[in-house]
C-alpha cells in the first residue's frame, strides 16, 4: 500500500486589483507562497516541488504556519486540486475529512442526508444501508432524523455530519485538523470514535496546529514553508524544532512591541527565617515586583552551587513563592522574562548569620 506525490507544484491566479499591484512586499514570517508573474499574469505558488512517499503504517504530520500550503497539499492528495506539474499515485481509495458538513441539503431529512453524503463519498447503496443503524445510534438524534436538516440546531447538524464522516473505514485517510463536535458529554464519544477511526487507517496524513495531537498520532513529519518542504524527518524531533523556532519568533515579536525592559524598576529579593525543626536550616520566601519594567510575566529559576538548575516558580508582575527548609547559602535565584533566557535580576543566598532578618538583594 502506498501514497506518493512526486514534485508537486500548484499555483493560483491573482485577479482583480491585486493583479495590477506594482509590487508585493514580503510578509512577516514568510507567510504564503511566492507571487510571480508569467506571460503578464500573476500567480501565487501555493506548492512548489513537493514530494512525499508513504507506505502502510506511516502517519505523516504536516506542520507550518498559516499560508504555508498544508491544506493545499491535503487537497492535492485527495484529488480536489489538480497540480500544474508533478503527480499523485496511490493503490487504494483516498478519503479526506475537511469540511464534514459540505454536501448537506437543508430541505432533506437527516436520513436522506446520510444517503446523499454516503453516495458523494463513493459508497454503494449496500454499504450505506449497512452503516445506517450505527450512524443513527451514534447521533442520538432519534425522531429528528425524520425532519429536514433546516430544523436542526448547529450542534445537532454537527453530530450528524461527524457520524456520517466517520462511519466508513478508510485505508488512506487525510485530516485537516482533528474533528470535534457536540457538547461536553457527546465530545467523549467523539474522541473515542476519532481515535478508533484514525487507528483503523493504514496511512494517515494530518495537518494541525496542535503539537500535542501530532506527537500522539504521527511518526513522520514534513515542515512546509512558503509552499516548499523546508525539512522532513521523525515527527517528534521535527515538531520540537518547529515549536522552538515559533516560540523564539514570538518572543522576538513581543520584544519589538514591548521595547527594552527597564530593569531599574525591578525588585527581587529572598528572605530567610529559622525553622522550628532545625537551628541550621532556614525556610524562606522569594518575592518579585516588575511593575513598570515592561515585563508582563516572569519565571524564577533555581541555580545550585554545582551549576544544576530547576524551575522554581512562575508568576505575573507581582508575586512570591515560599521555599522549604532546603534553603541554604550559595543557592542562586534568577528572575527571567517568561518563556525566555533573559535574566532580569538575580539573588545569591548569603550565610545565615548575614541573612538573619534581612533580605538578599
Amino acid at each position: 500500500m502506498y501514497l506518493r506525490a512526486s514534485n508537486i507544484s500548484i499555483r493560483f491566479p491573482v485577479h482583480g486589483k491585486a493583479a495590477g499591484m506594482a509590487d508585493y512586499a514580503p510578509v512577516a514570517g514568510k507567510l504564503g507562497g511566492a507571487v510571480e508573474t508569467h506571460d503578464g499574469h500573476r500567480y501565487v505558488h501555493a506548492l512548489e516541488d513537493v514530494s512525499i512517499d508513504l507506505r502502510q503504517g506511516d502517519r505523516l504530520a504536516i506542520i507550518g504556519h498559516n499560508g504555508s500550503g498544508k491544506s493545499t497539499l491535503l487537497r492535492v492528495l485527495a484529488g480536489i486540486y489538480i497540480p500544474h506539474s508533478g503527480s499523485v499515485e496511490c493503490d487504494r481509495p483516498v478519503s479526506g475529512l475537511f469540511n464534514i458538513s459540505l454536501g448537506f441539503r437543508l430541505e432533506a431529512t437527516g436520513y436522506r442526508n446520510i444517503v446523499l453524503k454516503g453516495l458523494i463519498a463513493g459508497k454503494s447503496r449496500a454499504e450505506i444501508e449497512r452503516a445506517l443503524p450505527e450512524i443513527v445510534a451514534f447521533t442520538e438524534l432519534g425522531p429528528y432524523l425524520h425532519m429536514p436538516l433546516r430544523a436542526y440546531s448547529q450542534g445537532m447538524a454537527m453530530r450528524l455530519a461527524f457520524a456520517i464522516a466517520t462511519a466508513f473505514s478508510s485505508e488512506i485517510l487525510l485530516l485537516d485538523e482533528w474533528i470535534g463536535a457536540g457538547d461536553a458529554q457527546f465530545r467523549e464519544k467523539v474522541v473515542a470514535r476519532m481515535n478508533s477511526f484514525v487507528e483503523s487507517a493504514h496511512i494517515v496524513v494530518i495537518a494541525s496546529h496542535s503539537a500535542q495531537l501530532l506527537r500522539r498520532v504521527a511518526n513522520k513529519a514534513i515542515w512546509l514553508e512558503s509552499g516548499r518542504i523546508r525539512e522532513a524527518g521523525p515527527a517528534a524531533d521535527l515538531i520540537d524544532r518547529y515549536e522552538a523556532e515559533a516560540k523564539q519568533k514570538a518572543r522576538e515579536q513581543a520584544a519589538l512591541l514591548r521595547g527594552p525592559i527597564r530593569k531599574e524598576n525591578i525588585v527581587f529579593s529572598v528572605t530567610q527565617s529559622p525553622t522550628p525543626a532545625s537551628n541550621v536550616r532556614y525556610a524562606g520566601e522569594v518575592s518579585w515586583d516588575v511593575t513598570g519594567s515592561g515585563a508582563e510575566a516572569v519565571d524564577v529559576l533555581l541555580v545550585r552551587p554545582d551549576g544544576s538548575q530547576a524551575m522554581f516558580a512562575h508568576g505575573e508582575q507581582v508575586g512570591s513563592a515560599k521555599t522549604g527548609a532546603w534553603l541554604r547559602p550559595g543557592l542562586e535565584f534568577r528572575l527571567l522574562l517568561r518563556d525566555s533566557d533573559e535574566v532580569l535580576a538575580s539573588v545569591v543566598v548569603a550565610g545565615h548569620d548575614a541573612m538573619a532578618g534581612k533580605e538578599a538583594v
